[in-house]
């Protein structure tokens, strides 16, 4: 039986990705659709990292088909990306979480950049080509949506005492 703690936590998880997926879809203005940031990894970064012993690259996986499915894009191309994506923050959780959030954001736009590129490499072998330019906006906005993340999901999980 779970504990109100592990459906705290489930919930939270649930909701953001679900809210991840609408925003990953949600249509915009084609002069506002590259500052979109990539939600989806970000979460998958912050959950990966807060959490190691329940989500790892399987998690990665799902939410990156999740994506596919959902964007209609190239089967594969997000669900290869954001394993590799939770691979490394497993390898790397601690170090990370021991820096301050704004160091924390460079890291988070290195990792969003691997992202990009592992995406765009998928779809550039299935013909479709996005310019270089168009993939730096996204991670320097996600980059700076951080610490938002950051200090909205800690509050919460705090005031709702979520594991």
């Amino acid at each position: 039986m779970a504990t109100p703690k592990q459906r705290n936590y489930a919930l939270f998880l649930g909701v953001s990705i679900a809210v991840g997926l609408v925003f990953a879809v949600l249509p915009l203005s084609q002069d506002f659709s590259y500052l979109r940031p990539e939600l989806l990894c970000l979460l998958v970064i912050f959950w990966v990292m807060n959490s190691p012993e329940q989500l790892g690259m399987t998690f990665g996986f799902l939410v990156g088909l999740l994506q596919d499915v959902v964007e209609l894009g190239v089967w594969g191309g997000h669900a290869m990306a954001l394993t590799i994506i939770a691979y490394i923050c497993l390898m790397s959780y601690q170090r990370i979480r021991s820096y301050s959030v704004w160091h924390q954001s460079l890291w988070v736009f290195i990792l969003v950049g691997v992202h990009q590129v592992v995406v765009n490499w998928v779809q550039g072998i299935a013909g479709y080509r996005t310019p270089a330019h168009y993939l730096v906006l996204p991670t320097l906005m996600t980059a700076l949506c951080w610490p938002l993340i950051v200090f909205f999901f800690l509050r919460l999980r705090h005031l709702y005492r979520a594991q």
